[in-house]
């Protein structure tokens, strides 16, 4: 097939290789002719994918045109508080007919709206899909093995892209795409939450707690917005929370863990180099929570550290010292 991806990060960059290298035909749209003519050149996307090899199949363009010039699918990779500005400047340039499959995670801050509501708004004739899971660019960029899943409410478009599997990606399939895009967009917020854990020096039990109980106010929020609680039991839900509150590949533990040890949010996200989604995602998270009435403790935590220069071991205590309760009440 004739494939599209918007963004020329890690992620855009790690599964336009990966689809390159399945046969098909792959452009990729990047920003800055710069960086894109260097990529072109090199053959390599150094500043996010350092030493991997890029297929000759697989194009960078800075002009969207020849992108999507008899593209068959349309994958979007620019992170989630960009997206409405940058299609909006794409404005009568994308076909109706081609499908949009979203990689990125979040919550777009101004509307507290998730991505395929966003999309919905911007391009609503376009079928679209939410492709999620534990998968670290760095990791698919090397075919360690991966497993994803897509969330549409188009079943054939859900089939469509679980056929983009091979030995080393397999995709699952989901018609729960509410609950895909919570669990994926959540999950960066409980990352942050460990990591600051981890900076401050506390060890694998508080860790534990923190994405056990990050599983809880995910679920919570889910369940309050209409998605189904099964779906957090699954690749979108603990499968990417795991990934993402133990890896070093993962900008938003490495973010908190800076946060932990006594850096701004501004300095620890330049020290990160990439963005940061948990960030974003935690203020539209606690907007949101504060609007609906919904509990979520750990949130509302990190919310304080970061915007009320809250103390990390005080704000731990509070956690600690919150009335008792029964587990399982969600």
């Amino acid at each position: 097939m004739k494939i599209a991806i918007v963004g020329a990060g890690s992620w855009g960059t790690s599964f336009g290789r990966y689809l390159s290298l399945q046969g098909h035909d792959v452009s990729v749209y990047g920003r800055n002719p710069e960086k894109i003519a260097l990529i072109n050149q090199s053959r390599k996307n150094e500043q996010y994918l350092p030493g991997i090899e890029l297929p000759q199949n697989l194009r960078f363009f800075s002009e969207i045109e020849p992108v999507i010039e008899g593209a068959q699918l349309l994958f979007n990779a620019i992170s989630s508080q960009y997206i409405r500005k940058q299609y909006a400047e794409f404005a009568g340039k994308i076909p109706a007919d081609i499908p949009i499959i979203n990689l990125s995670k979040g919550i777009e801050l101004t509307s507290l709206k998730l991505i395929h509501q966003v999309f919905a708004e911007i391009l609503p004739d376009n079928p679209y899909a939410a492709l999620s899971g534990p998968s670290h660019a760095e990791e698919v960029a090397i075919d360690m093995p991966t497993t994803l899943v897509v969330a549409s409410l188009d079943d054939e478009l859900n089939h469509q892209i679980q056929n983009l599997s091979s030995r080393t990606i397999r995709i699952y399939r989901s018609n729960d795409l509410l609950g895909v895009e919570i669990g994926g967009a959540l999950k960066n917020i409980i990352a942050l939450a460990v990591g600051v854990s981890d900076g401050v020096g506390f060890g694998d039990n508080t860790q534990a707690a923190i994405m056990t109980r990050g599983m809880a106010e995910i679920m919570r929020m889910g369940s309050a917005l209409g998605a189904n609680t099964e779906t957090f039991l699954g690749l979108s839900g603990f499968g990417d929370l795991i990934v993402t509150c133990t890896s070093h590949h993962s900008r938003n533990r490495r973010c908190g863990i800076l946060i932990g040890q006594g850096l701004s949010v501004q300095q620890a996200s330049e020290q990160v180099g990439m963005v940061v989604e948990g960030i974003r995602t935690m203020e539209a998270a606690y907007a949101l929570a504060q609007q609906m009435g919904i509990e979520m403790p750990l949130t509302q935590a990190l919310y304080d550290i970061i915007h009320e220069g809250a103390s990390v071991s005080e704000t731990i205590t509070e956690l600690m010292e919150r009335d008792f309760k029964q587990e399982f009440n969600l």
